[in-house]
C-alpha cells in the first residue's frame, strides 16, 4: 500500500475521516444500478491522541485544515460536475491509492468500467445515487473462515454548490464480528469544483467522529470511559454509507454484546456536516 494511504488507514482504523464541506446526494434522481457478479493493544483514543495537530503537518496525505490546497488530487470529468466514477478514476490514476485494501477496491471499479467481471465477488455501481459497493464472501473461494469484505464509496453535494465529500469505507466481517485491521475504517476527502481537486480531511470538522465509549450504554457510566484492548475494540463503531438518503448509520463491531449494553448511532446530515443521533 502507498505510504500516504497506508498511514491514514493505520492511524484511523475504526475511525472516520472527513471534511467540513459535506453534502446531499440527489435523492430524486432515477435509480440506475449496474451489477456484475463473479466467480490492539492501544485503544483507538490513544492512537488518535498520538496523532495531534502538530504532528499532522509531518505526514503527507493528511490535511488538518480543510481546503488548504496541500496534497490535492486532480479530478477529470466532462460537464459541470463530476460523478462517482470520476472520483474513483482520480484515485485509480494516482499511485497514492494503490496496495492492499483500497487498491483491490479500485481495481474492481476499473475492471467494471472496462466491461470485465471482478475476479472475486460482486460490484454494484449506482451512478444516479453516487454510490459503489464491492462485496466478497471469501468462504466461496476456499477461505477457512467466513470472512466477508465490504467496500463502499459515496459522495454528498455541499449546499454551497462548490464542494463535495467523497467517502471510502472498508469493512471485514467474521461471523458476528467486524474485524479491525490496518485496511479497515472510513475515510473522507473533500472536493472543490473551482480547483477540480480533492484532498483528505478529518472527521472532527464534520462532527462525524464517534468513539467506542459513545457506543456504550448507559453513556454516563464511568466504566464505559475506561475501555481498552479487546473491550474497546468490541464497541468500536462500524460505518454504513448511504446508497439512498443522506445519513450514515453506525453499529458496534461485536453484535454479540446484548442490546441493553450498547447504543446505535446515526450521523444525520445537517447541510454542512453531521449531527450525532443515538437511539437512546
Amino acid at each position: 500500500m502507498s505510504t500516504k494511504v497506508s498511514l491514514l488507514l493505520l492511524t484511523v482504523a475504526a475511525f472516520v475521516w472527513s471534511c467540513s464541506n459535506a453534502q446531499t446526494k440527489n435523492e430524486n434522481a432515477p435509480e440506475t444500478d449496474s451489477t456484475v457478479v463473479a466467480n490492539p493493544d492501544d485503544s483507538a483514543e490513544e492512537r488518535l491522541a498520538d496523532f495531534d495537530e502538530d504532528e499532522c503537518e509531518e505526514y503527507e496525505g493528511v490535511d488538518c485544515n480543510c481546503g488548504d490546497g496541500e496534497d490535492a488530487y486532480p479530478v477529470k470529468f466532462s460537464g459541470k460536475q463530476p460523478n462517482i466514477l470520476d472520483f474513483a478514476n482520480a484515485m485509480i490514476s494516482n499511485e497514492d491509492f494503490t496496495g492492499e485494501g483500497i487498491g483491490a477496491f479500485l481495481n474492481a471499479i476499473d475492471d467494471y468500467q472496462k466491461g470485465k467481471k471482478p475476479e472475486y465477488g460482486e460490484i454494484i455501481v449506482d451512478k444516479a445515487n453516487g454510490y459503489i459497493n464491492y462485496t466478497i464472501d471469501w468462504s466461496k473461494y476456499g477461505h477457512d473462515t467466513p470472512e466477508i469484505s465490504i467496500d463502499e464509496m459515496c459522495y454528498w453535494n455541499c449546499k454551497d454548490g462548490r464542494h463535495k465529500i467523497i467517502a471510502l469505507n472498508f469493512k471485514l466481517r467474521e461471523a458476528t464480528r467486524y474485524v479491525d485491521t490496518e485496511c479497515t475504517g472510513c475515510m473522507f476527502l473533500c472536493y472543490d469544483n473551482e480547483t477540480r481537486t480533492m484532498e483528505w480531511n478529518s472527521a472532527d470538522q464534520l462532527g462525524a467522529l464517534v468513539t467506542a465509549p459513545l457506543m456504550c450504554w448507559p453513556p454516563q457510566d464511568p466504566d464505559n470511559y475506561n475501555l481498552n484492548g479487546e473491550d474497546y475494540w468490541r464497541y468500536s463503531p462500524v460505518y454504513e454509507l448511504p446508497r439512498y438518503g443522506k445519513n450514515i448509520k453506525l453499529q458496534i463491531a461485536d453484535s454479540t454484546i446484548p442490546a441493553s449494553k450498547h447504543r446505535n448511532c446515526e450521523l444525520v446530515w445537517n447541510g454542512n456536516g453531521f449531527d450525532k443521533k443515538f437511539d437512546r
